[in-house]
């Protein structure tokens, strides 16, 4: 699979984070159209465990590749996969990680101390 043209080259006033960006950007759509291409068509566990891994690897979300992988568009499609990623990108900036705690899920009661097993027989 040959490397797909990059949507940043050469930009006028596009900054050093925003280029940092768009690389990133263009790695995660070659990244996703590889796993399609070896999870979906070709079935190899071998090739897509290697690609998951380095997914891992980069830090790069997995629910981002995810969202491209099962968005219900044509993977080879690339237009359609950097406005996905788009989307989802603007998704995660607006809307906070939601962390559960037993301190939040119980209102900031206290914890009861947890009985040692042998005291219940």
């Amino acid at each position: 699979m040959k490397a797909p043209f990059s949507s940043c080259n050469n930009k006028p006033g596009l900054s050093p984070s925003g280029f940092a960006a768009r690389k990133q950007q263009a790695l995660v759509l070659l990244l996703a159209q590889q796993l399609a291409d070896a999870q979906f068509r070709r079935a190899d566990p071998q090739s897509s465990e290697r690609l998951w891994q380095e997914v891992a690897n980069l830090d790069i979300a997995a629910e981002r590749i995810t969202a491209l992988l099962y968005g219900g568009h044509d993977v080879q499609d690339r237009a359609t996969l950097l406005a996905l990623d788009d989307a989802w990108l603007q998704e995660q900036t607006k809307a906070p990680l939601r962390r559960w705690s037993l301190q939040r899920l119980h209102l900031g009661a206290p914890r009861r101390p947890m009985r040692a097993a042998a005291s219940r027989a």
